[in-house]
């Protein structure tokens, strides 16, 4: 008669388990690196494809009967170079050069003649439009007969206020400064990089020349992981920004620019440059 002999089965010792639980860990955090790389890529592909829409409205815009091949100014100290005459007096000091308004963009008249369907989403800086911050319904509205800015509602009388878009994303145009010399301390988020114009030195030594009108993004609350990831891309060669030296947290040159954090500062103010016409 044969006995049934009973099996046993080796379980895990504790060391073998850690060494599993170690495993798995390691392969965690090689997991949340790629994700987290991934993410922050996709952000800043994002950002770029913003960019180019924005670069495509500016192509369609100029093209049209009424834009006589220029843009839309959104900065400049003669109101009258901005608003329709009927409301250029009223408003003759929201956008004078050096000030602190920033009421106007590009992305009003982009809208109003169709070239964009809403205002872009941006997945890094400060977007106040996602967060809730700005009320579109009190913009300024974009006259397509007189090729100007107007506080005049076209169904009433009722006179809109801009809102303050001085910490937020935007597109502006401004004229080109020739004296302006592209280097840190000289930005503000009112967009400005000296008080007569803007300037970027697009292929590393030279500015723009005067003349022309210089439509740029201003990216106020940019990260300087963000900006060094942007000045990589845009940039290229010019690339100067090195989030691993403190010294070169800036960048000065190509179409993408921005100034070195000042003291107690978290992020930056980056300026992409769209187009000079």
């Amino acid at each position: 008669m044969k006995r049934n002999q009973s099996k046993f089965r080796k379980g895990f010792t504790l060391v073998e388990m850690l060494g599993v639980l170690a495993i798995i860990a390691i392969l965690m955090s090689i997991v949340a690196v790629g994700v987290l790389s991934a993410i922050n890529r996709t952000r800043i592909v994002a950002t770029m494809s913003n960019f180019k829409n924005l670069e495509t409205a500016i192509l369609g815009f100029v093209a049209l009967p009424e834009a006589g091949g220029k843009l839309p100014l959104t900065k400049h100290s003669n109101a009258s170079k901005i608003f329709e005459a009927t409301s250029q007096e009223a408003n003759a000091t929201v956008n004078a050069f050096g000030g602190n308004q920033s009421d106007l963009h590009l992305e009003i008249p982009f809208i109003e003649v169709g070239l964009l369907e809403r205002h872009p989403t941006w997945r890094v800086g400060n977007d106040g439009v996602a967060t809730g911050r700005v009320e579109l319904g009190k913009e300024y509205l974009w006259n397509r007969n007189k090729s100007a800015f107007t506080t005049k509602e076209t169904s009433s009388s009722t006179a809109r206020a801009g809102n303050d878009w001085t910490d937020y994303i935007r597109a502006e145009c401004a004229p080109v400064d020739p004296a302006t010399t592209v280097v840190p301390g000289t930005y503000d988020a009112s967009g400005m990089m000296s008080t007569a114009g803007v300037n970027f030195m697009t292929d590393g030594t030279t500015r723009l020349s005067g003349g022309t009108r210089c439509a740029y993004v201003i990216i106020p609350g940019l990260s300087l992981k963000d900006a060094t990831d942007l000045s990589k891309e845009l940039n290229g060669a010019l690339n100067e920004a090195d989030l691993k030296n403190p010294a070169a947290n800036k960048q000065t040159k190509g179409r993408f620019v921005f100034a070195a954090p000042g003291t107690g500062e978290e992020s930056v103010v980056g300026y992409y440059m769209l187009a000079n016409l």
